[in-house]
């Protein structure tokens, strides 16, 4: 008893969330199946649609996210070469949702969860061994199923380039399947599997955001239509490529092309290579801070397994990250609220995430103690540290209160007496622009220097 009391609550239960999919996961691995579920939302809620992107949630941030997606006709038997009519079909219709959530462990540590459960599905199954009597002359009847879960997702996410404080970024996210889904109903491989993903990104000014992801996934070699030479599924290649053009005050444009490829014969049989097109607007409401609501829709450009005629979906997703972004490297000049002020138009530049004054501020403070030094009228100044938004309430008051007493600390030891300076923090209580832009959190985020007497 000792042990679990003193391990972390998610760990635990982690290792209770293991147990339970190895136990159950012999059940539905009777089927060897190509899984029709390869469209998985992005894990932590991040900018993109399927594209995961580099920077996580920083520790103890957390995302929680329910994807619903249409797909019509992700499955079907077409001609091996020449025009891609339909024959018959193998899904025709597939509705699925989605309940992701993440954690970041460590500011460079995610860990998250998908969990796909099929809502609806209409199935001819004349591919699976106990469908040997029907065939594409003599289909099978129609069937529906509902309510059934897919490969349970685990994966995690390791930062190694921070796209906060560089112009891209670079993780690496591995991951573990889980054969909780139906091979019957091809909602599963029937086979636990994993792989790795390299996930790399760029910001481009903050008016552009583009992503990449290529990854490996380790497969046995199965075949699920005996009859079909290339219907098998062995190790593949995932890759996605993802993009996001924020407008207006509270909505971003999102795009992403994503797909797969048998890693023996890349892209040479049309079965074994789905890709996809997606497009969407996502809605951020300020007054509803941390929630995202999105919808998208697309189309399948292969007749690849598991590749609709189109799709559609909406997320919503409630992400809550530790994050107090940099300071602007540009100069910045903010209209106090307050009367008698030291005024200073340059922002002063702190390391990412912590309160320690980056050496291009030196000069700036400097400035500051000679204005103190000239005028011993001042006989009081409050340094006020002022933050944006982004980040709980709680947090965003110490770690302005902490940038405060820095400045106060630096400006103590250039010769300025300690009982003429107070500090304090207000987070970002006191915004002097509107936090919906990104332009306004640059104002907000600011130290301003108050004369009390």
């Amino acid at each position: 008893m000792k042990l679990v009391r003193c391990l972390p609550p998610f760990i635990f239960l982690s290792f209770l969330t293991f147990g339970f999919l190895f136990l159950i996961s012999p059940v539905e691995a009777r089927y060897p199946s190509n899984s029709a579920l390869y469209v998985r939302p992005s894990l932590d809620g991040g900018r993109f649609l399927v594209t995961e992107q580099s920077q996580g949630l920083y520790q103890w941030g957390y995302n929680i996210g329910l994807n619903a997606n249409y797909g019509y006709q992700p499955a079907e038997v077409v001609p091996s070469s020449g025009t891609s009519t339909r024959i018959a079909g193998v899904i025709d219709d597939l509705f699925v949702s989605h309940l992701t959530g993440a954690l970041g462990v460590l500011d460079w540590l995610n860990v998250g969860i998908d969990v796909p459960v099929v809502l609806y599905e209409s199935f001819f199954n004349f591919i699976n061994p106990d469908a040997s009597q029907c065939n594409l002359t003599t289909p099978c009847p129609k069937q529906k199923k509902s309510f059934k879960i897919g490969d349970i997702l685990f994966a995690t996410k390791v930062r190694i380039l921070d796209s906060d404080r560089l112009p891209v970024g670079l993780s690496v996210q591995p991951f573990v399947m889980f054969p909780t889904g139906s091979g019957y109903y091809t909602t599963g491989y029937g086979q636990t599997s994993g792989g790795a993903k390299i996930i790399f990104d760029a910001n481009i000014k903050d008016r552009v955001y583009l992503g990449l992801n290529v990854g490996y996934q380790i497969l046995k070699e199965r075949r699920y239509a005996p009859d079909t030479a290339n219907a098998k599924v062995n190790d593949k290649l995932l890759f996605a490529a993802g993009a996001q053009v924020p407008f207006g005050k509270n909505f971003a444009a999102m795009a992403d092309i994503f797909g797969e490829t048998l890693v023996e014969s890349p892209f040479k049989h049309k079965v074994q290579t789905p890709m996809e097109f997606m497009g969407g607007v996502r809605y951020s409401p300020g007054h509803i801070k941390r929630w995202s609501f999105t919808a998208a829709g697309g189309s399948g450009f292969t007749k690849g397994y598991g590749s609709p005629a189109w799709r559609g979906m909406v997320q919503v997703n409630y992400r809550k990250s530790k994050v107090v972004g940099l300071e602007d490297e540009t100069p910045v000049s903010v209209e106090a609220p307050f009367e008698e002020k030291i005024i200073i138009t340059q922002k002063i530049h702190f390391e990412f995430n912590r309160w320690n004054i980056r050496p291009i501020s030196f000069p700036i403070l400097d400035d500051v103690v000679e204005v103190l030094k000239r005028n011993p009228q001042i006989k009081k100044v409050r340094i006020e540290g002022h933050t944006d938004w982004i980040g709980s309430d709680a947090y965003n008051i110490r770690l302005s209160d902490r940038r405060a007493e820095s400045v106060r600390t630096y400006l103590i030891q250039k010769g300025v007496e300690s009982d003429r300076l107070i500090s304090e923090g207000f987070g970002e209580s006191r915004p002097v622009a509107d936090n919906n832009t990104t332009e306004g959190r640059a104002k907000n985020r600011r130290t301003e220097f108050t004369v009390v007497e």
